[in-house]
């Protein structure tokens, strides 16, 4: 394993200091568990590594029209908000699913996104509910729209010199319900051989005004499926149009074979899993119950 430096800053402005003096000889390292293997694997070597621990970013606020995440939240935490609970229940889902116990009580949210996975689980719940991802710099801010943030795979719109301050997920339509279904090679600890997020929002009438659908280990990113939310926003949903919608979003996905699962299987279980999630919602809409 390569071994580093590290330092964990005081401040915000300091974390920055030395981030920009370093550049892409560092790192920043909160919970490790995607960092510290790779390093171990040889994939990456920095200098130095940067902890944020000592920064106050590891709440949950609820705020007007935003949920503000600390570049520090950690899975578990998201798992006991009872607001993430009510509002966005997607995402604890997903967090539910990511590794074990260890690895939520270590991992960040913001890491998650960082690392730039295709298979990253948060990143799709994240994605249907619009949000963003907030970085400083010695320069200033940014607001980066989730659905621009990857570039392929371990690779994100980041400088070197930038850090993820927060993600900031706006508040939903009152009428929303959302699911997140993930298929594995086994129930606990898998990498996603396919992954899907859903999020329909009615308006009082029962139409639908906002679909998402993003899709997870079956492109070099994480991706939303525009044709398929196109689909679902234009017309009525009924069975034809789920199955329309299915097919839209598998073939926005380009998955590759691997030893989870071949190109072909992945492709199906787009489908598979985007008719599937559709489905459910709109059971929930037709019993009255709420995911959200």
């Amino acid at each position: 394993m390569i071994h580093a430096d590290y330092v964990a800053p005081a401040s915000l402005q300091e974390l920055l200091a030395i981030l920009h003096q370093h550049g892409g000889q560092a790192k920043i390292i909160a919970g490790g568990t995607d960092l510290i293997p790779q390093m171990r694997l040889g994939k990456l070597a920095p200098k130095l590594l940067i902890d944020p621990r000592h920064l106050p970013l590891l709440g949950i606020a609820e705020k007007e029209e935003c949920i503000h995440l600390g570049a520090n939240v950690t899975h578990t935490q998201v798992l006991a908000s009872m607001l993430l609970k009510k509002e966005y229940s997607a995402l604890v889902a997903a967090c539910q699913q990511i590794g074990g116990p260890p690895v939520r009580n270590r991992g960040t949210l913001a890491g998650n996104l960082a690392n730039a996975s295709p298979a990253a689980d948060s990143a799709l719940p994240l994605l249907v509910y619009d949000a963003q991802i907030v970085t400083s710099r010695l320069g200033g801010e940014r607001v980066i729209p989730l659905n621009e943030f990857y570039l392929g795979p371990g690779q994100t719109q980041l400088a070197e010199d930038e850090f993820i301050r927060e993600i900031r997920v706006p508040k939903m339509p009152s009428i929303t319900k959302t699911v997140f279904l993930k298929l594995g090679n086994r129930k606990a600890m898998a990498i996603a051989v396919a992954s899907v997020a859903l999020r329909l929002s009615l308006n009082e009438l029962g139409q639908v005004i906002e679909a998402r659908i993003a899709l997870g280990s079956v492109a070099p990113t994480p991706v939303r499926a525009y044709l398929a939310e196109a689909i679902i926003q234009s017309n009525p949903l009924t069975e034809e149009i789920i199955k329309n919608a299915a097919q839209a979003a598998q073939h926005a996905a380009s998955p590759i074979s691997d030893l989870r699962a071949s190109s072909g299987y992945r492709s199906k279980m787009v489908a598979v899993l985007t008719r599937r999630a559709l489905e459910m919602v709109c059971q929930e809409f037709a019993s009255g119950n709420s995911y959200e």
